[in-house]
């Protein structure tokens, strides 16, 4: 796909869109017994959503993430698919990332690995 084409506008709502839906999950989860990984995970997802509504449309990694997401390549794109959700469903948990920043930093290098 031509750079010139990625919209990491759409992008940026569809992550946000997926981030909001996890933090529902988590939030309904931290009703259970041991519900304290699940009401921190659905706060660290909660941040998360914040900050990314606030990164600027030129953010590097955004770019990155949109461009791995609407790529031409099928397989390689199921492949995004998959560790975007599994990265996105751990984030805030333990020994999962724990910041958006970590958050981005994975996500980014899943993209970079499944194009290759």
């Amino acid at each position: 796909m031509s750079e010139e084409l990625i919209d990491v506008e759409s992008f940026r709502e569809e992550l946000l869109q997926k981030l909001e839906s996890m933090r529902e999950f988590r939030t309904t989860e931290a009703d259970r017994p041991d519900d304290e990984p699940y009401a921190r995970a659905a706060e660290t997802l909660r941040t998360s959503v914040h900050e990314i509504e606030a990164l600027p449309l030129h953010d590097a990694r955004l770019h990155a993430l949109a461009l791995a997401a609407h790529g031409h390549d099928d397989h390689a794109r199921m492949h995004w698919l998959e560790q975007e959700d599994h990265l996105i469903g751990q984030h805030g948990l333990e020994g999962a990332t724990q910041t958006t920043d970590e958050l981005l930093a994975a996500l980014v290098l899943a993209a970079e690995g499944a194009s290759s």
